[in-house]
Formats: structure tokens, C-alpha cells, sequence
């Protein structure tokens, strides 16, 4: 594949393919990607534990986890061609392969677990509560543009490229300029990566969605039955804190993937630029409503012999 010979114009001057730059397919160009293999990528894994326990039935424990995990290509997909466009490319060339921050796997994990067996009516009878709680940060992220700025066949993998104010001023856009000008100012000024950033290509899964917590229940109840069976019931409730208050146990999230597009592009009949931007986007984030971020409670019967 031929490293691409066009050069995009405007502030985002990326190197772009021209049709030349493409292998043609029945006289039409296709994907301009090559699947070789690479020795990029390592990972990272560090684990620490305490635990205690106390003749009086109180268990406590305390875990923290680090991972950094680095490759080439995170792949979410089944089908090769998928994984590429979904695989945020190198601005330069798309096949240069770029080591960056996997999209999988958390940064920083901290786990707590604390229970107390309380056992009375002669032995016949006891209830176990446990808690177990948990905060993780570290779940990653890119910014593309909506849009095949780069001209490789895939609109999704393009890294967005962070204009400043005044280059903004300077952008074509589709529809209300004005307001589009000032809505992804204001997007850029509210968003703790890009207004960093500004001048600069997005880093690919450079950044990270806000770190969340959940709080989980468990309280087992032990009726001993002659030759020691016994029958155990249980209620356990998942993001308990979620219970208490609707406000949480909520995670924030970017997206179904781990791409988010917040400018758009296409190009006029001479090949330059036009940028689009939805005003109604106001933040990055926004609340994750599946069941991951409710409460979830379970009864349990079991028999054990």
C-alpha cells in the first residue's frame, strides 16, 4: 500500500490518500489498509491484598489493582475490515501502527469486602452479612471525526484533530456557522482533554471516562436441619447504593463504543472541508442507563447437604 501523496487543506493538514494512493477493486478503490503482524504491545499487571479475619466471624478485606496495558490494535470485531475501521489510525499513515493505551481493562482498581457471621439458637441458626465494595477508574476512549477525513475508506478511525479558537473562526461549516462555531468552542472549553489540547491531533485512547463505584449486599440466613443440612436463604442487591438514591451508582460513558464523534466532516466539489457540529451537544459524558448503572436484587433458596 502506498503511503498516502494528497495533504489535506485548512487547519487540519493531515496527509490524505488520493485514489491513486488505493488498490482498485472492478475499477473502484477500496479500504487502504494492510494486516501485518507487529511486536508493539506489552501489558502491565499489579495486585495487592489484605486480608484479616477474627474468631469472632468478622472478615475483612482490602485489594488494589494496576494494569497498563499497551498494543497496537484493540480489536472489536469479528470481521477484519470492521476491526480497522474501528482501530483509531495514525494522522500520518494508516498503516503505521501506533502503541497507545489499550481500549480494554481498567487502570486502577481498589476492592473492599467486610463480613460478620453472627451465629445464635444453639448453632441451629446464623446470618452472614457482607458488603463488597469497589471503585475503578482507567476505562478508555478516542476521538474521531464522523467522516472520512483522510480519505482511507473508513469514517470512524479518523483521530480528531483539536482546533484552537481562532482556528475554528477559520473552519468551514455546513448550516449555521455562528452557532456551530460557538457550540463546539463551548464543547472543547467544557471537555478536560481537548481544552488541554488544543493545536494537537487526539491521542488515540488517550483518554478516560470518569471513574465509577458500586456498592454490593449480600445477607445469607442458615436454618441447620438434622445430620447438619441445612437450608440457606439469601438476598443479595447489586449497586445497593443505587437503592438509597437514583443520583448512585451511575456511569458515565461516551458511547456504545469506545469512539466518540463530536465534529463531523464531508467535502465540498473541490475536495475541501466541511465541518458540522450538533449544537445540542453540550458534554462529553453522559449517563450509562442499562443495568450496569440500577440496582439488581436476587432471592436465593438452596439446600445443602
Amino acid at each position: 500500500m502506498k503511503l498516502p501523496t494528497g495533504k489535506l487543506a485548512g487547519v487540519d493538514n493531515r496527509p490524505i490518500y488520493n485514489t491513486s494512493d488505493r488498490a482498485l477493486l472492478f475499477g473502484s478503490p477500496t479500504t487502504a489498509y494492510v494486516f501485518t503482524n507487529t511486536n508493539l504491545g506489552y501489558s502491565f499487571n499489579w495486585t495487592v491484598q489484605a486480608k484479616k479475619s477474627w474468631e469472632n466471624g468478622l472478615n475483612v478485606m482490602l485489594g488494589y489493582n494496576y494494569l497498563k496495558s499497551m498494543d497496537a490494535a484493540s480489536i472489536q470485531a469479528e470481521i477484519s475490515s470492521d476491526a480497522y475501521d474501528r482501530n483509531p489510525a495514525n494522522p500520518a499513515h494508516t498503516n503505521t501502527p501506533l502503541l497507545a493505551p489499550s481500549a480494554f481493562g481498567n487502570t486502577h482498581r481498589f476492592v473492599g469486602t467486610i463480613s460478620k457471621r453472627f451465629t445464635y439458637a444453639s448453632g441451629k441458626m446464623a446470618t452472614t452479612i457482607t458488603a463488597f465494595d469497589q471503585i475503578v477508574s482507567g476505562n478508555r476512549y478516542s476521538y474521531t471525526y464522523a467522516g472520512d477525513i483522510n480519505n482511507d475508506g473508513s469514517g470512524l478511525n479518523d483521530l480528531l484533530y483539536i482546533p484552537t479558537n481562532a482556528q475554528i473562526d477559520q473552519m468551514q461549516f455546513s448550516g449555521d456557522a455562528a452557532a456551530q462555531r460557538a457550540g463546539l468552542k463551548s464543547y472543547i472549553a467544557q471537555d478536560k482533554y481537548l481544552s488541554k489540547n488544543q493545536g494537537k491531533y487526539a491521542g488515540k485512547y488517550a483518554s478516560s471516562v470518569p471513574g465509577w463505584s458500586s456498592l454490593d449486599l449480600s445477607i445469607l440466613q442458615d436454618f441447620v436441619i438434622a445430620n447438619k443440612n441445612k437450608i440457606q436463604v439469601s438476598l443479595t442487591m447489586l449497586n445497593a447504593a443505587n437503592f438509597i438514591s437514583s443520583k448512585f451508582g451511575v456511569r458515565s460513558i461516551v458511547g456504545v463504543t469506545n469512539l466518540t464523534q463530536p465534529l463531523g466532516v464531508s467535502f465540498d466539489n473541490k475536495g475541501n472541508p466541511i465541518y458540522s457540529f450538533d449544537t445540542a451537544q453540550k458534554t462529553t459524558f453522559f449517563n450509562d442507563n442499562g443495568l450496569v448503572s440500577r440496582w439488581q436484587a436476587q432471592v436465593g433458596l438452596r439446600y445443602i447437604f
